[in-house]
């Protein structure tokens, strides 16, 4: 049979897989998912913009440096427009006729509008409603109202839209009108081989029982609402230490409010941790923390590749009760789930969890075997393939 072929676009300049990009999640998101795609025998062209920007745009801080003001902001949406324009006809030029185009959605881009032109299949990914997101939630645009017209666009000409939640999907179908049935729901995965709890260099960080946080410290992670809780229970006797993998806008008042409940001594910030050393800092914890609270639209729409990592890195999770935790964790053997804005629900999973320590090497085994088997990025993609040849033939009889 004839190798298919794929073209992978990425137009975010902010969106990188070089070594010393800042934005991890979306470099594991790529990087597994290409993999896949390879793994299954498909031909990958990539045609990531981030990788082709200065090191400027790409590294630590320069999300931090877009929220200075608006005339920062309206400068890097200018240089946005301006890379739109120019990469769809460079992605085109460079990577040429394919079976299909993919291309991870970024603000103002629409890449695999000129594959699509040619007749290619285009099949867009969204993460979340960007024209929302990026002026409320990450305050990193200014043209807002360009940016939502230009999104809404590309979801309704897109061929296929992948969403990573339902609760994501409900809001493109209510917000840009996208009919339900050329949308494809496909969760965040993980790379099976990359997270593999064999990497393990059997160190820790705290002697005590340690929870273990990977990711943005963004206000809708939480991370607030977990330290008071600690702060809490230590007053009762029970005792945990937590070790937070990452930066953000909220890593200085979360610093503050360990300091302010007595918990700075058991709480380690280790900042901006390089990618392919999460495998081994998650190595060092005992149980994965997943604990995202409703976004300021009022639900929570993410798929967090967190979960799926410690759950690779066969350790037990306590995670809020949103999609995918519901979907991945199963409560007393994989981990424990409690109500998002529940500190009382928080409080008595962490005192269950601890009371049932001997189960967690057991638990973290189960976890591993659950992901090889249903989270893996094979898997996801396998998935994925099937409900695009679903919706393309639907499309063409």
């Amino acid at each position: 049979m004839r190798r298919r072929t794929l073209g992978y676009l990425s137009g975010a300049p902010r969106v990188s897989t070089r070594p010393e990009a800042e934005a991890s999640g979306p470099k594991s998101h790529i990087l597994g998912f290409i993999g896949a795609f390879r793994k299954l025998g498909w031909e990958v062209r990539p045609f990531i913009v981030g990788d082709r920007m200065p090191a400027g745009w790409v590294t630590s801080g320069s999300e931090q440096r877009l929220r200075r003001g608006v005339l920062h902001r309206s400068a890097a949406d200018m240089v946005r427009l301006v890379l739109a324009w120019r990469n769809r006809h460079a992605a085109w030029k460079e990577i040429g006729s394919v079976d299909w185009v993919y291309e991870r959605f970024g603000v103002f881009q629409s890449l695999g509008r000129a594959f699509q032109q040619r007749g290619i299949p285009w099949i867009l990914e969204t993460n979340g409603p960007f024209f929302y997101e990026a002026k409320t939630e990450r305050r990193s645009i200014a043209l807002s109202a360009v940016a939502r017209r230009l999104e809404i666009q590309a979801y309704r000409d897109c061929d296929v839209l992948v969403c990573i939640t339902s609760p994501l999907r409900d809001i493109i179908v209510r917000e840009a009108g996208v009919p339900e049935d050329k949308i494809v729901l496909v969760p965040n995965g993980v790379d099976t081989q990359r997270f593999d709890p064999s990497k393990a260099d059997g160190s820790r960080y705290f002697a005590m029982p340690t929870l273990g946080f990977v990711g943005s410290l963004i206000a809708w992670q939480g991370l607030d609402r977990l330290i008071t809780a600690l702060a809490e229970l230590k007053e009762e006797g029970i005792h945990w230490a937590l070790v937070v993998a990452g930066d953000g806008p909220e890593r200085a008042s979360w610093e503050k409010l360990a300091r302010e409940r007595g918990v700075a001594d058991r709480v380690f910030f280790l900042g901006s941790v390089p990618w392919e050393e999460v495998p081994t800092v998650l190595g060092r914890v005992d149980v994965g923390y997943s604990g995202q609270v409703p976004l300021k639209i009022g639900t929570m729409y993410h798929s967090p590749l967190k979960l799926y990592e410690y759950l690779a890195m066969a350790k037990p999770v306590i995670a809020a009760a949103y999609e995918d935790a519901l979907r991945a964790v199963e409560p007393g053997e994989t981990g424990w789930l409690f109500a998002p804005e529940s500190m009382g629900e928080l409080k008595a999973v962490l005192t269950e969890a601890l009371r049932r320590r001997d189960r967690w090497e057991a638990m973290g085994v189960a976890a591993r075997r659950q992901v090889l088997s249903r989270h893996g990025w094979e898997v996801r993609v396998t998935h994925l393939i099937q409900e695009v040849e679903r919706i393309l033939s639907q499309r063409n009889t």
